[in-house]
């Protein structure tokens, strides 16, 4: 059994973190309480060699947050703000997603389309270049904004990551896509924005010199430190936002950021590498992204290098069937987003992703929000299916299904949006 406890006084919880989650995450006791199916994980278990037998999930120590490299046990926020966050950023930028160019550039905005009143008048929208200019180079990449006509001083607004496919603007009005229901988000008050993954860098191992990171390099292979294209994605989705901070209906203060799958491993570190994003959506993260490394569950580290290595660090491959060896994990980059808002889904046929790794590694950070003066989800039981879970500054919901994201997801993102935001 793998247990969670979050009893102890946040003094008390970062001196004993380690020892606490030695053995983490029982199956839950509660009996409505989300887990998952028998049969699926004999099913699974049967057609793939991974892991999805909770009881198989090895013994291991998450590093503690809140305790620095040289041991020191951070007591403060600002102690966590100018110290232990600067630390645990570069750790993840060597380790895992690389760290961005320091080349300067300038990103300007070209208009290529518009269309007033869509939706029945309900709002504006915009087809969209960011042009991104090194010396005499250019690069640019598209995308799409909708703003409300009719709401009542400036709104917030959401940039959708979409690692699928790219959404015209007249797509976006004449075919409605659950994916990103922006009709929706804006009845609710929300602009949106969205870009596709692909057109910032492509999802593509051998793709490397199409994309914004050769863009940077001008041309020259990566080194082992250079950021790779999660980190790029995350990029692309802070200069939408540069865009939507000079619309005067747009409050820029209040904007979240959302990805699905390897979108949604870009959407926290996206958050966790600009502060003005208010709120990192993570849906259906997995591995690289809410999920806890260190439980071997679904998707592993070995597995994601090796068929995606463009997406992390060969350093991060380094830990492959030794996660137990990593200085950080998966809890810390959602901890690098506080004191501003999270919110993790988990799917409940989606086991490849581990829910209950996605879930724990939320409750992890939970000390970190708290430190700060935050409150957030600390409750080791996971929630029922299909019943969300809010606290303060951090969300979650398991929704039954498989891997996606639709309009269910979106009506409870929604809806902890306007709690953080409103």
């Amino acid at each position: 059994m793998h247990y969670f406890t979050n009893q102890f006084s946040t003094a008390v919880f970062s001196c004993l973190f380690a020892v606490l989650f030695t053995s983490v995450f029982a199956i839950a006791e509660d009996p409505a309480a989300w887990s998952a199916n028998p049969d699926l994980v004999k099913k699974l278990s049967a057609k793939r060699s991974f892991n999805y037998d909770e009881s198989k999930v090895p013994d291991y120590q998450l590093p503690d947050p809140l305790t620095m490299i040289d041991g020191t046990k951070v007591s403060s926020a600002q102690q966590w703000m100018t110290k232990r966050r600067p630390e645990l950023l570069e750790q993840f930028r060597h380790l895992v997603y690389g760290r961005r160019p320091d080349t300067e550039y300038q990103v300007t905005f070209e208009t290529t389309e518009e269309i007033e009143n869509a939706f029945d008048g309900l709002a504006n929208g915009r087809s969209m270049k960011a042009i991104i200019t090194i010396d005499q180079r250019t690069y640019s990449f598209p995308f799409v904004v909708f703003t409300p006509n009719h709401a009542t001083g400036k709104t917030p607004a959401v940039v959708a990551i979409n690692n699928r496919y790219f959404i015209p603007l007249d797509k976006a009005v004449s075919e409605p896509d659950p994916y990103w229901p922006v009709k929706t988000l804006l009845q609710q008050g929300y602009a949106s924005a969205t870009f596709y993954t692909s057109h910032v860098d492509p999802d593509n191992k051998n793709d490397y010199a199409d994309g914004i990171r050769a863009f940077f390099a001008d041309g020259k292979p990566p080194t082992d430190d250079a950021w790779r294209s999660l980190s790029a994605w995350g990029w692309g989705a802070s200069r939408v936002l540069d865009y939507l901070s000079t619309l005067p209906t747009v409050d820029a203060n209040r904007v979240a950021v959302v990805g699905h799958s390897r979108g949604g491993k870009a959407a926290i570190w996206a958050a966790a590498e600009d502060e003005r994003f208010a709120i990192a959506y993570s849906n259906n993260s997995g591995c690289g992204g809410a999920a806890l490394s260190r439980r071997g569950y679904g998707e592993t580290v070995k597995q994601i290098t090796t068929v995606f290595p463009h997406w992390f660090t060969p350093q991060f491959a380094e830990y492959a069937d030794r996660e137990n060896e990593l200085p950080i994990d998966q809890h810390e980059t959602i901890a690098l987003v506080a004191p501003r808002a999270v919110y993790v889904t988990s799917s409940d046929e989606d086991l490849w992703a581990d829910p209950r790794g996605e879930y724990a590694s939320l409750v992890a950070a939970a000390p970190v929000f708290e430190l700060l003066g935050k409150t957030a989800i600390d409750e080791p039981t996971m929630p029922p299916l299909n019943r969300q879970r809010i606290v303060g500054q951090t969300g979650y919901h398991v929704r039954s299904g498989g891997h996606g994201l639709g309009q269910v997801d979106w009506d409870f993102f929604v809806e902890f949006m306007d709690s953080v935001l409103k």
